[in-house]
């Protein structure tokens, strides 16, 4: 959502209220038509099905390791700093597959709102997550040295590691997908296409 903008704006920025013909006693009625421009990520459709879906099964393979890693009896799984770090991670995982449905059900063209809602999450708060999953192994590796190098905090290291991992993987395929955005022509009579990338300009 833009900054400073509520949900009532945005609808009133990207729908117009038409009038379409119904066999009722006024002979038409109101409809909302999409008019804001369209987004499209610039990918062709098979390959950009194939990422997506694979995007998906990077995030669920990540919330299965992290809770696996997450019910072992470590230290690290009862501290303080490890546990808000861990579950500020897991709010943002919860919100991250919610997008990736999200993403996948959005169509080769999609509204703005649709756009900005799948890009905010997957475009930065899966950075976010891996950053916040790596400062849990760091956490889980300083009580490993502290008590004795122990096997198992070990491998919970390597799981919030594995973890973080993934979610920087997920946050890099994503960005890597360009988009550009097309002219809505529902309420109009001619053709006329605008297209960027990233906020740059992209030339055919």
């Amino acid at each position: 959502m833009q900054k400073g903008k509520s949900l009532k704006d945005l609808f009133e920025e990207n729908y117009t209220a038409v009038e379409v013909p119904a066999q009722n006693k006024k002979g038409y009625k109101i409809e909302y038509l999409y008019s804001g421009p369209w987004y499209i990520w610039d990918m062709p459709k098979d390959k950009l099905k194939r990422e997506k879906w694979m995007e998906l099964g990077l995030s669920l393979t990540g919330i299965f390791l992290y809770l696996f890693t997450g019910a072992a009896n470590t230290p690290v799984n009862t501290s303080k700093l490890g546990v808000i770090l861990a579950v500020l991670a897991l709010c943002i995982h919860v919100l991250e597959i919610f997008a990736l449905i999200k993403f996948i059900c959005a169509g080769y063209r999609t509204t703005k709102m649709t756009y900005q809602e799948v890009d905010r999450i997957l475009g930065a708060a899966t950075g976010l997550r891996g950053i916040l999953l790596c400062g849990v192994a760091f956490v889980a590796f300083v009580y490993a040295v502290t008590g004795g190098m122990d096997m198992l905090s070990l491998l919970v290291t390597a799981g919030y590691l594995g973890c973080g991992s993934i979610a920087f993987m997920i946050y890099r395929r994503y960005n890597k997908i360009t988009f550009y955005t097309e002219k809505n022509r529902s309420l109009e009579g001619k053709q006329i296409i605008d297209k960027t990338v990233k906020g740059k300009d992209k030339t055919n």
